[in-house]
């Protein structure tokens, strides 16, 4: 019976030993798992890939959650979300989320570090879109709307020579560099469009212009023919004025004391003309005023 006893306590004393020694090995590999997978998500997160960070720092929190693991996982996730904003040109989404990762508390002070100057580059970007690009962009779109094809490629040109549009953080401006030349394109476009019609137009006003200045010249021309016709016959009234005519109207126009003396017979007959458009066709109806108005 002793003999059973001892025996038995002997094995059940094994068990406790045997039990001891792989609950330690256990918690060895467990730890070891830990570690790798915890060193295998720094790793990640020095080439900046923080989806694959997340998923072994996750992990590892799985195999012994601890507050490092835990904060890891959690400022590798937000650092991740920022990186698919910025991919997005999201920029104030994208600072929300660096700024909880640079702020995290247990956080990894390398990925701290990297969101912190993340989060400076962007922030910088940001504000140069807001307070500069933005504004000249709006006015531009607002010129174009209205028609006013030059302000608006002003407006673009003035924003595609802003020098940090093409300076370290130019990727970052991809985005709005392509719209504000989508604009400028289309404001060119609209330019020459415009200018063509323009042209076009001048061009028919010139030809109506200058076919009405040949009409004109020609109704001038005619005009003129008929009153050197006029001026240079011997007729009044479609009548033919005789030499007798003539000197009476130089007797009539002496004693109203004019002298004709200096007058041939045609300016005599000009003159005969003159007075018919005042109403005076008879020697007798001629008047100082005929004479005045024949001298202007």
């Amino acid at each position: 019976m002793k003999k059973s006893r001892l025996w038995a306590g002997l094995v059940a004393l094994l068990l406790v030993f045997v039990t001891a020694g792989c609950t330690n090995n256990a918690g060895k590999t467990s730890s070891a798992d830990y570690n790798t997978l915890m060193s295998q998500g720094k790793d990640y997160v020095d080439d900046q890939n923080y989806s694959k960070a997340q998923d072994k720092f996750e992990q590892a929190h799985q195999i012994k959650a601890t507050k490092e693991s835990k904060a890891y996982a959690s400022q590798a996730g937000d650092m991740d979300d920022a990186k698919d904003s910025i991919g997005d040109y999201e920029y104030s989404t994208a600072l929300k989320d660096l700024n909880k990762a640079q702020t995290k508390s247990n956080g990894y002070a390398v990925m701290t570090k990297q969101a912190k100057k993340l989060y400076n580059t962007i922030n910088e970007v940001n504000n140069n879109i807001k307070n500069e690009i933005n504004p000249l962009y709006r006015k531009a779109k607002t010129a174009y709307k209205n028609n006013e094809y030059s302000e608006a490629e002003d407006l673009c040109t003035q924003i595609l020579d802003l020098p940090y549009l093409n300076g370290k953080y130019a990727k970052y401006y991809k985005q709005i560099k392509s719209d504000v030349k989508d604009l400028l394109n289309d404001a060119q476009d609209a330019a020459g469009d415009s200018k063509s019609s323009s042209n076009k137009s001048d061009s028919n006003n010139s030809n109506e212009s200058n076919s009405n200045e040949t009409t004109n010249s020609s109704s001038n021309n005619s005009s003129s023919n008929q009153t050197a016709a006029s001026s240079n016959s011997m007729t009044v009234g479609g009548q033919a004025v005789p030499a007798r005519v003539v000197a009476q109207v130089r007797e009539k126009l002496g004693s109203l004391g004019v002298s004709t003396s200096s007058w041939s017979d045609q300016d005599v007959v000009n003159f005969m003309n003159s007075a018919a458009q005042n109403g005076h066709t008879t020697i007798d109806s001629y008047t100082q005023s005929d004479v005045n108005n024949f001298n202007k």
